[in-house]
């Protein structure tokens, strides 16, 4: 059984003179899933953050082993303002194991084939 779990997101405003540049928490809320494939698992996260796999591998990479405890990788959405202008970019962490074990997609070279 392959289990997600989105629990938190990170903003990091582009001005760094604001005195609220980092903010602990974003749009989406914490988010639990779980599949019988990795391939399913993927396409729900896909689903959730409103975008297409192909889209979520770019931006997903995997966090080090060390911090596999807590966490095994991290979403980034880079968002826009109305102009078109980057102003904050947003890493969603999250954690994804397999039978309790970490899993880590680009390990899975598969989910990346077209």
């Amino acid at each position: 059984m392959y289990k997600a779990y989105v629990y938190g997101t990170m903003t990091f405003y582009k001005d760094d003179a604001s005195i609220n540049r980092e903010q602990p928490f974003g749009k989406l809320g914490m988010y639990d899933v779980k599949t019988n494939s990795l391939k399913q698992l993927v396409q729900k996260l896909a689903d959730h953050f409103g975008t297409d796999v192909k889209q979520f591998l770019a931006g997903y990479s995997n966090d080090d082993e060390k911090d596999s405890i807590t966490r095994t990788g991290t979403y980034l959405v880079n968002e826009y303002n109305d102009n078109g202008e980057y102003y904050a970019e947003v890493h969603h962490a999250m954690k994804i194991t397999c039978d309790g074990e970490p899993v880590y997609l680009d390990k899975n070279p598969e989910l990346y084939e077209d």
